[in-house]
């Protein structure tokens, strides 16, 4: 059987076909730490970068480069780094009507250590994030809910944002045909039970939840990819895939995981890979893809992105390109 959305793509003309709500981040990325270093003990990198990050952010700009229209909703701070961000957004060709700097506010700031294999750790300061809020969401709500897709993405990092109202603003864009799509991020309590019980009720709402393996492991408690895929398949409103990283991404169809494979790829960065990985799938769907056709997307869009360090964000025909060769494998019932 062929896994297919629950929605079919809707398009309003002059609308945004994505609205991304979300995380900004300036990220300081050093590279070739193989080792985190001890306490009062020092690290080199072999080269170091930064960039216009977070989940919204990469979200947002790899949707434009796969040639959608996207707004961002979204807080930075009243200074430098927020400027370029509005920059970047205005020449990726991101509308930034519901780009919000706060006054007094600094933009946030991420350094992420990056290892050899392009594995990584980040160290954050939330800066302007705090006051972003589900109010926030709401004031902007025809721009949230007169898109095709509504993306909230980067919770973990959004402090102000109560996710029972989230889940309110979803169920909305869901009576007004969106596909809704999630992407929490890891959450630094470690899914507490409280935070576990907030999240099942976002993923009551959504059509598609897209967590990488360790947040779905730690969100069920279980190890093994077809019991997480089947409890979080009870929570969720929708379609789950588990972004398993070099091995590949998983579904659940008929009880059976099919594996859409990873394409092997020379890993340069791996930060932002996830999120680049949920364009692709958005993009998919979209233009009228299944559900393993649009993984292979992402699939595609997220290993050109990792092996690149410069014009990241890959085109929609670069992506299509790779996708024809993403094999696929069932697994096990």
């Amino acid at each position: 059987m062929t896994l297919r959305f629950a929605r079919s793509p809707r398009h309003r003309g002059g609308d945004a076909d994505v609205s991304v709500i979300g995380n900004l981040t300036i990220d300081v990325i050093m590279r070739g730490i193989d080792e985190m270093p001890l306490w009062g003990h020092e690290a080199l990198s072999s080269s170091r970068s930064e960039t216009a990050a977070g989940q919204g952010a990469a979200l947002a700009f790899a949707s434009a480069a796969l040639g959608l229209h996207v707004d961002i909703v979204a807080n930075v701070g009243a200074d430098d780094a927020g400027a370029r961000f509005r920059r970047e957004f205005i020449s990726a060709g991101v509308g930034v009507a519901s780009l919000d700097a706060v006054a007094g506010g600094t933009t946030p700031l991420s350094v992420a250590v990056v290892r050899g294999d392009g594995e990584r750790a980040f160290i954050s300061d939330l800066g302007s994030l705090g006051p972003f809020d589900i109010e926030a969401v709401v004031a902007r709500r025809p721009v949230v809910l007169d898109a095709s897709v509504v993306a909230l993405v980067g919770t973990s990092n959004l402090s102000g944002i109560d996710l029972a109202g989230a889940a309110r603003v979803l169920a909305e864009a869901r009576r007004r045909d969106a596909l809704t799509v999630f992407d929490s991020g890891w959450d630094p309590d470690g899914f507490s039970a409280s935070s576990v019980a907030a999240l099942r009720a976002v993923l009551a709402e959504t059509d598609l939840y897209l967590p990488n393996l360790d947040e779905a492991r730690a969100l069920t408690g279980s190890e093994g990819i077809v019991d997480v895929l089947a409890q979080l398949g009870r929570w969720c409103g929708g379609v789950v895939i588990v972004k398993g990283g070099e091995v590949g991404s998983y579904t659940l169809i008929d009880g059976v995981v099919t594996l859409v494979e990873a394409v092997p790829t020379v890993v340069d960065n791996a930060v932002g890979a996830g999120d680049v990985y949920d364009a692709g799938v958005v993009a998919g769907f979209l233009r009228g893809r299944d559900v393993l056709a649009s993984m292979a997307l992402g699939t595609a869009a997220a290993s050109l992105y990792v092996s690149r360090r410069h014009d990241r964000f890959p085109t929609f025909d670069e992506v299509e390109d790779v996708a024809a060769s993403v094999a696929t494998t069932l697994l096990e019932g």
